[in-house]
């Protein structure tokens, strides 16, 4: 499966530590294999959009990895919207990947 990433994907991995970058990236790319996988679930969006979310937790609570992945599957294509921190919300999340579509 191809994977698309839109541009903002670049500035939501700006403030991330490399080695954060780092883990995230493999995560996404581990999604050409397995589009579904145990982590994620399905969102919608304040336009009625159902958009797929992969949950990025350590086990360890205190971990800097605490982000979410929104992205979509389509025709053979996966296309990644955005990498957010857990912290902003799921409105803000939702309500960003919007403007984003």
């Amino acid at each position: 499966m191809n994977l698309r990433f839109e541009d903002e994907v670049a500035e939501d991995l700006e403030p991330v530590r490399s080695e954060l970058e780092d883990k995230i990236l493999e995560e996404i790319f581990k999604l050409e294999d397995n589009p579904l996988p145990e982590d994620s679930y399905v969102i919608q969006l304040p336009d009625g959009t159902e958009i797929q979310c992969l949950k990025l937790q350590e086990e360890d609570r205190n971990s800097q990895l605490n982000h979410r992945v929104t992205y979509d599957i389509e025709e053979g294509e996966l296309r990644i919207y955005g990498v957010f921190p857990r912290g902003p919300g799921f409105q803000n999340i939702k309500q960003k990947t919007t403007e984003r579509k």
